[in-house]
């Protein structure tokens, strides 16, 4: 059983994946299939035994450890500007969700909902599946004032398909900061914690690696 450090930068990872695969639809139009399925599966994962089961294990959110290291050790910031600042603002709707029972408490029934129409679709990241997730967000996270802005190319913005990703991959994203926060994960910590948050993602850089 992974320690509670460990599962909260899992839950980081996850919550960077998101961004960092929102800021690739918006720029490229493409989606990192690998990254993608363990993000949307963690959406309908409304009751898991741990951290890592959200993400159908660890190897799930590679590119979020991966972004994360390169983010915080290689200094790459820039690079991903945007990722940074969909992170932030993943975290501040995690924050509006959890003051808000009413639009809580129809996430979830919604979610739930989808979760036993599964079967009937084909696959978790199946076109229509994803569509339903769209929606989800419209009717819920996006309710709130606060907006989160996507930078990239019109042409691929544009396209209702990838408008609709976007909105699925945020609402994973939240479904991260969710659990980043309920494993005891807060910006002061992160800010004050990052040598050893870097020591906790290289050791699972490694496991992934060997997986």
């Amino acid at each position: 059983m992974r320690h509670s450090e460990e599962e909260k930068a899992l839950a980081l990872a996850g919550l960077f994946q998101a961004a960092a695969m929102v800021q690739q639809v918006a720029r490229t139009g493409e989606v990192n299939q690998e990254a993608y399925n363990p993000l949307i599966s963690s959406v309908f994962n409304l009751d898991p035994k741990s951290v890592e089961d959200v993400y159908q294990g660890v190897s799930g959110v590679k590119l979020g450890v991966d972004t994360l290291l390169l983010v915080l050790r290689e200094k790459e910031s820039a690079r991903y500007a945007d990722a940074i600042r969909y992170t932030i603002g993943m975290l501040h709707i995690e924050k509006l969700l959890k003051r808000d029972a009413d639009i809580n408490s129809v996430l979830r029934s919604r979610l739930e909902q989808v979760t036993n129409q599964l079967q009937h679709f084909d696959g978790m990241t199946s076109p229509a599946v994803i569509s339903k997730l769209n929606d989800i967000y419209l009717d819920t996270l996006a309710k709130f004032k606060f907006r989160i802005q996507v930078n990239g190319d019109p042409s691929h913005l544009q396209k209702p398909e990838n408008a609709a990703q976007i909105r699925a991959i945020l609402l994973a994203g939240v479904r991260s900061a969710m659990l980043w926060r309920q494993m005891g994960g807060s910006r002061l910590q992160f800010a004050f914690g990052k040598s050893k948050l870097i020591s906790i993602l290289q050791k699972l850089q490694q496991e992934i690696t060997f997986t």
